[in-house]
This record gives C-alpha cells, sequence and structure tokens, in this order.
C-alpha cells in the first residue's frame, strides 16, 4: 500500500530514470558524464583527447528540455555555450536549468547516441496537500450554524469534494443529507478554500426537511466535521490526509446581532494601544475581514491591521498611527453575518420575522482619554 501524501507520479518518473540508466552501455556508464546538482552548473562529458580537438562538441552532447520517452527527433535542444577542456565536453546552458524541470542529455554519435534524464532537484520541498484550518474554529457552535470554510494548503481537485466530507455524530452515524450539494462547488478562485452549507432546509423551522428529517445539529450532542484521507492535489503530486474537527453544539441563535451587546474597549489617546472587541456571539470568519472599519470623526479611514482570536468572538484592531483626540467611531456594515447567518438586517429562519431592510451601516463612538502610566488601559 502506498501511504497518504506519497506520489504514485514520482514513483514513475524515478522507475523510469533508473531503467533508462540500467541500459546503458557500461562503456558509457564509465564515461562519467557529470550531470548538474544546481541551475548554473555545467554538464560535462568526459571523451578522449582526439575527439575534443577534432569533433564538433554539439554532435556529440545535446540537451533537451522533456522526458526521456518524448526526445528527441523534431524537438530543438537548448541554447547553451559548449568549450572543450582536455579530456571533456563541456555545456553550460545560457539561461540557466529549470528546478523541478525534466531534461534529457542525448550523447553519442548518430550511430551510439543514448538518452540520459535528469532533473535539478526544486530549491523547496514541495507543499504536500493539507487541511491547514475549518471555521468556525470555535468547540462550541450553534445548533444553526450554516457554513464552514475548509482551507487547504494547495489547490484541490474540484468535483469530489462530498465524497471526501461527511458529518458523523457521537455514535459515528454519518448524517448524508447534513449539506447541500451545488453543481459547482464553492471554491475561492485558486481552490484553496471550500465553502460547505448545511442545508437551510434542515435549519429553518417548519420546512418540510426541517419536519421530516430534523435538524442536522442537535443542541446538547457533539458531531465530528470529518475531511476523509485520499482527495487529490489540483496537480496530483499529493492526497490529503485525514482531518476532523469536533464540536459540542449550544442553543440555536434566532436573533439579529446587536452591537450593544459588544464589549468595546477604549484605548488611551497618544498612544497606539489596541482597540478591542469582544463578541457575544461567533461570527462569519470572512466577512470579519473586511465589514468592520474604524474611521475618525472627519469619517477617513484609519490603518493598521486586525487580528481575530480563535472562535471568531474577538476582533482587535493595531493601529498604524497614535490615537487622536477628538475619538474615532468604529463602522459596522449590515451586512456581517454571524455564524448562523443572521445579519443585522434579518435572520435566517423567517418564522420569527425580525427585519430591518433599510439599514446599511452600523457605528459607535469610540471617546478616548487620557491616561496616567500606570492606568490599565484594556
Amino acid at each position: 500500500m502506498i501511504p497518504v501524501g506519497f506520489n504514485k507520479n514520482r514513483v514513475a518518473k524515478a522507475l523510469a530514470i533508473l531503467l533508462a540508466m540500467a541500459t546503458m552501455s557500461s562503456s558509457l556508464l564509465a564515461d562519467g558524464l557529470v550531470l548538474p546538482h544546481a541551475s548554473a552548473d555545467p554538464i560535462k562529458l568526459p571523451v578522449q583527447a582526439d575527439v575534443v580537438a577534432t569533433s564538433d562538441p554539439s554532435a556529440r552532447l545535446k540537451v533537451y528540455v522533456g522526458t526521456a520517452d518524448l526526445c528527441c527527433a523534431g524537438r530543438t535542444p537548448i541554447a547553451g555555450r559548449y568549450t572543450m577542456e582536455k579530456t571533456a565536453i563541456v555545456f553550460t546552458p545560457a539561461f540557466g536549468f529549470d528546478p523541478g524541470q525534466d531534461y534529457v542529455a542525448r550523447i553519442g554519435t548518430e550511430e551510439t547516441k543514448t538518452r540520459i534524464p535528469f532533473q535539478i532537484a526544486p530549491d523547496q520541498e514541495p507543499v504536500l496537500a493539507a487541511v491547514t484550518a475549518i471555521f468556525p474554529s470555535g468547540d462550541r457552535l450553534p445548533e444553526n450554524t450554516l457554513r464552514f470554510y475548509i482551507h487547504f494548503s494547495v489547490p484541490m481537485q474540484p468535483h469530489v469534494a462530498f465524497d471526501h466530507i461527511a458529518l458523523r455524530d457521537a455514535s459515528g452515524v454519518v448524517d448524508d443529507a447534513a449539506f447541500m450539494r451545488f453543481k459547482q462547488e464553492l471554491w475561492n478562485e485558486n481552490r484553496t478554500r471550500l465553502t460547505v452549507l448545511i442545508d437551510p432546509g434542515r435549519i429553518k423551522r417548519n420546512v418540510a426537511t426541517n419536519v421530516e428529517r430534523g435538524p442536522a445539529l442537535l443542541a446538547g450532542q457533539e458531531y465530528t466535521l470529518l475531511v476523509d484521507a485520499g482527495w487529490p492535489s489540483a496537480d496530483g503530486m499529493s492526497h490529503l490526509p485525514a482531518f476532523t474537527k469536533n464540536f459540542t453544539v449550544t442553543a440555536p441563535l434566532r436573533n439579529r446581532p446587536d452591537i450593544g451587546q459588544w464589549e468595546i474597549s477604549t484605548p488611551c489617546f497618544g498612544t497606539k494601544d489596541p482597540l478591542r472587541i469582544v463578541f457575544d456571539r461567533p461570527f462569519d470568519r470572512h466577512l470579519l475581514g473586511r465589514t468592520i472599519q474604524v474611521i475618525s470623526q472627519d469619517r477617513d479611514a484609519i490603518a493598521g491591521p486586525v487580528e481575530l482570536a480563535p472562535g471568531e468572538q474577538q476582533w482587535t484592531f493595531f493601529p498604524d498611527e497614535q490615537w487622536q483626540t477628538g475619538g474615532a467611531m468604529v463602522l459596522v456594515s449590515a451586512d456581517l453575518e454571524d455564524v448562523a447567518a443572521n445579519n443585522f438586517r434579518d435572520t435566517l429562519d423567517h418564522v420569527q420575522s425580525d427585519q430591518a431592510h433599510g439599514l446599511a451601516t452600523l457605528t459607535t463612538p469610540l471617546i478616548f482619554e487620557m491616561c496616567t502610566d500606570d492606568t490599565n488601559h484594556l
């Protein structure tokens, strides 16, 4: 059995190279062809002294891009410079050899030519397929959680996601109807993040699917989101090892978010103390990154990086410049959703109507104060 992450293509390529080398005549092996180990290294072909003096070096040594099985008829050898040493033909490529690229050195005369494949090792080890994170990242999630974001280390093969993703309860039973299955999977542009949705029909009350099958997640129960082993990367170079996310389900969130329930720190002016917001519930990880902004009293954006704590219930802003007198404001888009897809305008579950359709943004003022050196700012 080939272990997970092991590359079948590389095994095949290595065997092909060994086979090609095994078929060389003993005289060619004895000739001691020197292959490059780095991009700028030359290739050296030992020859007799009289050959150095009388022959065209390119007739005895050419280098091609590609694999040995496709070389070399009809192909153009790579450009480079030939020099002659006392007992060797030396070929230096014009632009260096590319790490990871397949090459073939064709040596010998037309009657005795032999093809020798080689490759410069990549400058760094290739990145293997792996799950790097799953959001929401907390281990306690509400019963009506809608989305999971699965992040991968490399682009993944599409159209096979639900051959490898499953929701399993504490007794080991897999719910094969938990997720929405779209014709087009919900990938980001480079296929390193997949959005997986719990079927909304299992979340909304009084909907036929919910009535017939019940919620996919039940408060008080424990579940595992499983990403099974064997999912190939987009380039086929590696396969995913298994990854699991275990979590406990809490009561559902059925009301709209309210910034009045947030705990917002007040930094001191004249400092670069961080502004920290602690939420009353977990919010959507990716919406948090673009729906909260800090602005001045003149409504100019205040620059600085943001850090999200595990669990997506704490947002921290680090200003690039010192806080100024006069205060500032936190500007929140009404599009921000909690993990149950409730935003400031409406809830996902319409059994309980609590809508505010015209709302676009919310603001909360920050009044900065002078702090003494011994004041505990945060």
